[in-house]
């Protein structure tokens, strides 16, 4: 009744499937357990296999992944994830969520449990991290809670004629609203994507995609609502503390210019900063980037 906490140590495999068996025990046993699970980040593929077969036999759980990125800096590249966001996008019947905010997260974990449990769900990758940043102080109205469990939102819309926006996932909102601000002095108008969940948004395209091939008359999908808000052939500067093939394709929704930042090898022991700057995944970086879009658009 007041739950139970399982320690199986440096044990990844095995954590996964006992994941799968506490996951299964619905429709073995008739009554659905709530699994969490929780891991370092990086360590995710050491039970890839273990994962992959519990998604595969629909197993329902929550596993929440932390710290992600180089967010753990001191502990050198052996202990920082890369592809991780890669592997819960491509994962069937796992869905991805990155979020920044603990409000964001209170609306994930509470549409999760009910995801755990529908007939038509799944399990749920938390990707996060044990750095602190500063909190947001706002309502959460339903539009907000619906757009964050789709996918993403807007912290600041775009104007009509804006040439620039700026997206972010997960940890580096900090990094992402410096630079906002800094964008702000010389493009007034330039907007600001949170993005929660890469894989919702994407297979939430995709899907609306495959529809309208196939002549399926449906509504635009959830990016191609927020992205349309932004004029085509717009940049689109992307920055996550992960593989930036993560937010890529976004250039792709509605023919805007897509300059994305992430981290592409393993990182050293260091502090955060030193090694956010390193990789091009800090304030500095993200202006930088900026001003080559801005460069761009003019030759």
């Amino acid at each position: 009744r007041n739950g139970q906490h399982i320690e199986l140590g440096i044990a990844e495999n095995n954590l996964f499937l006992l994941l799968a068996a506490l996951g299964l025990s619905g429709p073995l046993f008739g009554a659905r357990l709530m699994p969490v699970g929780t891991v370092y980040d990086p360590f995710i593929a050491r039970g890839l296999d273990a994962l992959n077969y519990a998604c595969y036999q629909d197993a329902r759980f929550m596993l929440a992944g932390t710290p992600s990125g180089i967010s753990l800096a001191p502990e050198g590249g052996a202990h920082q994830s890369i592809s991780a966001p890669l592997i819960g996008m491509g994962q069937p019947g796992l869905t991805l969520f990155e979020p920044a905010f603990a409000d964001e997260l209170a609306a994930i974990m509470l549409w999760g449990f009910g995801h755990m449990q529908a007939a038509d769900g799944g399990s749920l990758y938390l990707r996060l991290s044990t750095r602190v940043i500063e909190q947001t102080r706002r309502e959460m109205s339903e539009p907000l809670r619906g757009d964050i469990l789709r996918g993403a939102y807007w912290r600041a819309v775009p104007a009509p004629d804006a040439p620039l926006a700026l997206a972010y996932c997960g940890a580096l909102a900090f990094e992402a609203e410096e630079a906002y601000q800094a964008v702000l002095e010389d493009i007034p108008g330039a907007g600001l994507l949170a993005v929660t969940s890469p894989d919702r948004l994407h297979s939430d395209w995709q899907a609306a995609r495959h529809r309208h091939s196939t002549g399926e008359a449906s509504a635009p999908s959830h990016i191609e609502t927020l992205l349309g808000q932004l004029k085509p052939g717009a940049a689109l500067v992307t920055v996550l503390d992960g593989h930036p093939a993560t937010l890529s394709w976004l250039g792709s929704v509605a023919g805007h210019r897509p300059y994305p930042l992430g981290v592409t090898a393993f990182g050293e022991s260091g502090d955060v900063n030193a090694l956010y700057h390193k990789h091009a995944i800090d304030a500095e970086a993200i202006l930088d980037m900026a001003a080559l879009a801005c460069l761009d658009a003019t030759l």
